[in-house]
């Protein structure tokens, strides 16, 4: 009965162990490590030998017969069965591992061959095409170098020209100063002329061109004689030696006037009047400087003097004498002083 169930199990390990060896259809695993399939078969073989000694003890068992009993005869062939299924998972996943990775062996070999021959003919197209362009290349380096040699040549042209146009500003500079220093010297000379006319305060009014805008009838008191220098004061008029200016009526805004001739800065007018009855009628007369005012006759005086502040700087070119009221404008003499002439964009204060 023993004896029938060892080979009983036997048959079984037997019909499992061919099946393991068969082909499998089933889905290979995914990893195509090597060592993985080497330490599969290693395993299987450690099992196998653990089986094959299960069995020699099993023969010994029997020969002997020193199974007390058939339980302890059940667990030896238990031990065997567990072990030969070990041994079938290990044999399987083994061969499973080899097929995987020589299949990805195969498909690696033909995808370098592949890659290979693709390196080699873009290698060849390559050479080829280095070959074909390298006339074309030289050409646009000797071109290339023709135009920098062509631009090298127009920078040192052009450093020519900074160089020249370098020294010519250079000169212009120097002129430009030695200029500027004659300038400021004329300059300062005229300068210093002009304070010494300043300095130089004159009579300018001395036989100046007159008018009035009432004229008397009479040559002999015509407006000219107020510039002529002479003073006479006697008395009656037919001594004949008092020369005066007299209007022709005593109507409002009577006129007399002087031109200078050009325009003076005017530092001091002087008016001298009559001595005699008609003295008062001066009294009330604008003096005027082009358009300032430079003072208004004041009281029944033989003489008025207009004198400008000091620091006051009043330019002119006419002296007018304005009795604004109606009476008669009657005069002896008027003398304005003063320096010039100027130009209108050359004055002083």
């Amino acid at each position: 009965m023993l004896l029938s169930l060892f080979f009983l199990c036997l048959s079984f390990c037997y019909t499992r162990v061919t099946s393991a060896n068969a082909p499998s259809t089933e889905k290979a695993p995914t990893s195509t490590n090597p060592d993985v399939a080497v330490e599969f078969l290693k395993k299987g073989y450690e099992v196998m030998f653990k089986a094959f000694h299960l069995v020699d003890r099993a023969y010994s068992l029997i020969e002997n017969q020193n199974c007390g009993s058939t339980t302890a005869t059940a667990n030896v062939l238990e031990g065997i069965v567990e072990s030969i299924e070990r041994l079938e998972t290990t044999i399987l996943e083994s061969n499973r591992q080899v097929r995987n990775l020589t299949d990805k062996l195969e498909n690696l070999e033909r995808t370098v061959s592949v890659k290979l021959g693709e390196l080699e003919s873009a290698m060849k197209t390559g050479l080829e095409n280095c070959n074909c362009s390298s006339g074309k290349h030289n050409l646009k380096l000797e071109e290339q170098a023709l135009l920098i040699a062509d631009v090298g040549e127009k920078v040192r042209s052009l450093e020519n020209l900074v160089d020249n146009k370098t020294s010519r500003i250079g000169e212009m500079v120097d002129m430009s100063i030695t200029l500027s220093e004659k300038a400021v010297e004329i300059g300062s000379a005229v300068h210093r002329r002009q304070q010494t006319w300043l300095s130089e305060v004159r009579l300018i009014s001395f036989f100046k061109m007159t008018g009035e805008n009432n004229a008397h009838g009479s040559r002999d008191y015509n407006p000219g004689l107020v510039v002529d220098g002479q003073f006479v004061f006697t008395y009656p008029h037919e001594t004949g030696m008092r020369t005066y200016s007299h209007t022709a009526s005593g109507s409002a805004d009577n006129k007399i006037w002087i031109n200078l001739g050009g325009l003076f800065r005017v530092y001091r007018i002087g008016v001298w009047n009559t001595r005699e009855a008609s003295k008062p009628r001066f009294s009330g007369t604008n003096i005027y400087v082009d358009e300032s005012l430079v003072g208004t006759a004041g009281g029944d005086w033989g003489y008025h003097d207009f004198t400008l502040p000091k620091g006051k700087a009043v330019y002119g070119s006419r002296v007018t004498l304005h009795q604004p009221r109606s009476d008669y404008l009657i005069l002896l003499e008027v003398q304005v002083w003063g320096n010039g002439p100027y130009n209108s964009t050359d004055l002083f204060n």
